[in-house]
């Protein structure tokens, strides 16, 4: 698939219109290409912003008179034209029915003038890998910091060719006031505890890849390099809550993932794809406690 295809049934794949070997291939192609990552996080934006002016027009309102005959209507109904009304019971029940109705009737509205939004598409990762219900890191954003999670990975534990000269945690806790310092701790300590020698502790530092920041702790797991990255989540994401998650692999290496708070978490490596996933897991609730305890600080 190429951009062009891609912009053709954007909006398709927004409104989860699309067959599902379709989504695989939009997913592979988001995987690299980050201005086509911009455009559909732009298009979902849109949609988000088109449905609440609908919502909220003046149009949208329902008009008083109309309820009134509704109320009227479902009186009539409920009790025939004859019957004699106690009018203290009768207005209370009134009122309930005609408030069920109008947010029936305004919630309808809605839905018929604008799009759906974005649901849970498909499922990239393999069938025994655990997925979240609302396949969070489907999001744009999140799609591209995996991406710069990858590279730095690839540029920092890797080939150790950065850009820019890495700083320590504890610096880049003053400056930055984030939760940097300690995560080294809260990476390595549970590691060592589960598997004792087959874990060992290479280095920590805070980074900058591709201009997104992380603080990056680099562990030794099974003899191989796996890279524990934390960075901030776009304003108006909501954290998922999930502890690990399989995420689709890049350039063979794999990615495990989980946010808490204000931050996602990505662990990358080249180990089997159960064995990243059980680093993760393993890592998940210090990790968290590591960022609650931090944000109980401020």
């Amino acid at each position: 698939m190429n951009c062009r295809d891609f912009k053709d049934i954007a909006d398709s794949y927004l409104s989860n219109e699309l067959l599902v070997e379709t989504n695989h291939d939009i997913l592979q192609h988001l995987e690299s290409c980050s201005s086509c990552r911009i455009e559909l996080a732009g298009r979902r934006d849109l949609r988000e912003r088109l449905r609440s002016a609908i919502k909220n027009a003046p149009k949208s309102q329902m008009n008083p008179g109309f309820a009134l005959r509704m109320e009227s209507y479902l009186r009539e109904q409920a009790f025939g034209k004859q019957r004699v009304w106690n009018f203290t019971v009768s207005k209370a029940v009134f009122a309930g029915m005609a408030s069920v109705l109008l947010i029936a009737l305004v919630i309808g509205f809605v839905t018929t003038r604008s799009s759906p939004p974005l649901t849970a598409g498909i499922d990239p990762t393999p069938s025994n890998t655990f997925v979240p219900e609302n396949l969070w890191y489907e999001r744009a954003s999140f799609i591209a910091a995996k991406h710069d999670a990858v590279d730095d990975h690839k540029h920092c534990a890797l080939s150790h060719d950065l850009t820019e000269k890495p700083i320590s945690l504890k610096d880049a806790d003053k400056r930055f006031d984030n939760s940097a310092n300690g995560l080294d701790l809260a990476v390595f300590d549970p590691l060592r505890e589960a598997f004792g020698d087959d874990a060992k502790f290479i280095k920590a530092h805070f980074c900058i890849v591709n201009g997104r920041r992380f603080s990056h702790v680099i562990v030794e797991y099974k003899k191989n390099v796996v890279s524990v990255l934390l960075t901030l989540r776009n304003d108006g994401d909501v954290a998922s809550g999930i502890d690990a998650v399989s995420c689709r692999s890049s350039d063979d290496l794999r990615v495990a993932c989980f946010e808490s708070g204000k931050y996602s978490v990505f662990v990358i490596s080249d180990l089997a794809e159960d064995d990243n996933l059980i680093v993760a897991k393993t890592i998940s609730a210090s990790v968290k406690k590591h960022i609650t305890d931090d944000a109980k600080k401020i």
